[in-house]
């Protein structure tokens, strides 16, 4: 009969294997009782040096998570504090304007002003792209008490204009001060010169039948008047850009202090 070789061979290679695997296991167990300088075993030395990579890849990348989510809290944070901050802000603007208000009347006529009760903070939905400077739609109405011909100021109390109908529970309209429908009584604060303020649909407002014989300085601040009873005096507009002398009227051309600021949030006063 003839040998079948192949077992042979098989058994040839498992002693081989063992061989090798017992060599590996003698080569462990040696490692293991090296000592280095550093109070380690050889073995340990080698395992923290295949470990530690992955161990430094896995903090870093904890710490960074860790960083974003305390980060975006903190953030998160300080966006409410701020909200928060410039809700007072616009309370204490507003309380001011009022106050001011109150003293120069007082001071002016001995007589206690027309007072106005909460206000109320709205958002700019809508802008006419056609008309910029006509009207714009605010996000509150009736069901906040808006009523037709409450002032509307911007959030550092300076004038926008008046709400106007159409006027829905949800919603309202405000007619700026730069329309061309309507006016606004004002006058000249540093001499008082009294006018109608009139707006052309553009960023600038007209001072219309102003005698020329008291002269105006670019740069003069002007304040409403109160004669067209609607908008309150003392109420800041804007500053005169330009002055053009006539026979006998001068023509001066105002620039609103709104139009050079974001029109998004508006200060609606109630009226008591």
């Amino acid at each position: 009969m003839r040998c079948n070789p192949a077992k042979g061979e098989l058994s040839t290679e498992k002693k081989s294997a063992i061989l090798v695997l017992i060599l590996f296991l003698n080569l462990i167990l040696i490692s293991s009782q090296i000592i280095l300088k550093n109070r380690q075993t050889l073995l340990q030395a080698v395992i923290a040096n295949i470990v530690s990579p992955l161990q430094l890849t896995l903090q870093k990348a904890s710490d960074f998570v860790g960083g974003e989510l305390d980060r975006y809290v903190f953030l998160r944070n300080i966006f409410k504090k701020y909200q928060v901050l410039k809700r007072k802000n616009v309370d204490l603007r507003v309380e001011n304007y009022a106050l001011k208000r109150e003293l120069r009347e007082r001071r002016a006529l001995e007589a206690p002003p027309r007072g106005f009760g909460p206000h109320r903070l709205v958002t700019v939905i809508s802008v006419d792209v056609n008309y910029p400077y006509a009207s714009v739609v605010v996000d509150h109405g009736t069901r906040s008490g808006l009523k037709e011909d409450d002032v509307v100021l911007n959030t550092e109390a300076e004038l926008v204009g008046r709400i106007v109908t159409p006027l829905t529970p949800f919603s309202a309209h405000v007619r700026l001060i730069t329309s061309p429908i309507g006016g606004t009584g004002a006058c000249i604060e540093s001499d008082m010169l009294e006018g109608l303020l009139q707006g052309e649909n553009r960023a600038e407002c007209h001072f219309h039948y102003l005698l020329s014989n008291r002269t105006v300085q670019p740069g003069a601040r002007v304040i409403t008047s109160g004669t067209d009873l609607i908008y309150p005096s003392y109420l800041p507009i804007g500053r005169v850009v330009k002055v053009r002398k006539d026979y006998l009227t001068q023509e001066i051309t105002v620039r609103p202090f709104f139009v050079d600021k974001p029109l998004k949030k508006l200060v609606v006063l109630l009226h008591e």
